[in-house]
């Protein structure tokens, strides 16, 4: 094995169509115990395309990694006693439970109604409040992240509080040519989702943006602007708009649950029925 793995940084200079031909002179690859890697095996990673160093790489660890599970089966056959590694009865239970899994898959897929109406959203949001407590703060507004060396982050900073056309014009030209990241949120969003790489927490996000409507943060050569528009604490029930996706995923869930009960039930009446099932009684 390391005699491969040898051969294969010798080689870093080939291209990738001929790397097969370079690394390995027949068909036989590797030999782990009893178990062979064939060069038809290794070829189906198809590394065209990829640098020779990515190439060979891949290659390498494709080859360690099935040394690797080879020589732990051969040592767990090897190593473990009779009833232990009799697992027939383990392999038959996943057997059935793989191929109902499936069927159920295959019986929902085919039956199930995915549309929505407006209606059905609202019903559910307006009775089910308590399931859209958010966990995190939401905001509306302006994110942006600018380099502290931008010849434009001053003009930026003096714009990135102003709601006037004008100055969001103005803003949308210099954040598009300045800014690393820059994002005007009409929707809601976490404060988990801007808060990576401010060398700030969500709770001291939080805490500035309730006492005030913006915050400034510089960290490691980068400065952070917020502007909220629109704010909800932790705690609070999540707008509507923001819990809509949610909403659809809860209905759909349901609706999988229901189609699957009525199955399981229609099965077991069906088999009564046609004496198929038989409970015995004293």
């Amino acid at each position: 094995m390391r005699r491969v793995v040898w051969i294969l940084f010798l080689c870093l200079s080939v291209s990738s169509c001929r790397l097969y031909d370079r690394l390995f002179k027949g068909d036989v690859v590797a030999r782990a115990g009893k178990d062979v890697l064939y060069r038809s095996d290794v070829e189906k990673l198809n590394i065209k395309g990829f640098s020779p160093e990515d190439s060979i790489r891949m290659v390498e660890r494709y080859i360690l990694s099935w040394a690797k599970d080879r020589l732990l089966l051969d040592m767990a056959e090897s190593r473990l006693s009779k009833e232990d590694k009799d697992v027939e009865d383990q392999l038959e239970e996943y057997r059935r439970q793989l191929l109902v899994y499936r069927y159920e898959r295959q019986y929902v897929e085919q039956r199930l109604d995915t549309s929505i109406t407006e209606q059905e959203y609202r019903e559910f949001y307006d009775a089910n409040p308590a399931s859209f407590v958010t966990h995190a703060p939401l905001m509306t507004g302006v994110y942006i992240k600018i380099s502290d060396s931008s010849p434009n982050i001053n003009p930026v900073r003096s714009l990135y509080r102003s709601r006037s056309d004008g100055a969001l014009e103005r803003l949308d030209r210099l954040c598009y040519s300045s800014a690393e990241k820059y994002y005007r949120f009409e929707d809601w969003i976490s404060l988990e989702a801007i808060s990576d790489g401010t060398g700030m927490d969500v709770s001291e996000m939080a805490g500035i943006l309730e006492e005030r409507s913006w915050l400034e943060k510089s960290h490691l050569g980068y400065t952070y602007l917020v502007s909220i528009d629109g704010y909800i604490p932790a705690g609070d029930v999540a707008p509507y708009s923001y819990s809509r996706s949610m909403i659809r995923d809860v209905i759909l869930s349901r609706r999988k649950q229901s189609l699957l009960t009525s199955l399981e039930r229609n099965l077991l009446n069906d088999a009564i029925g046609s004496e198929k099932l038989k409970i015995y009684k004293e």
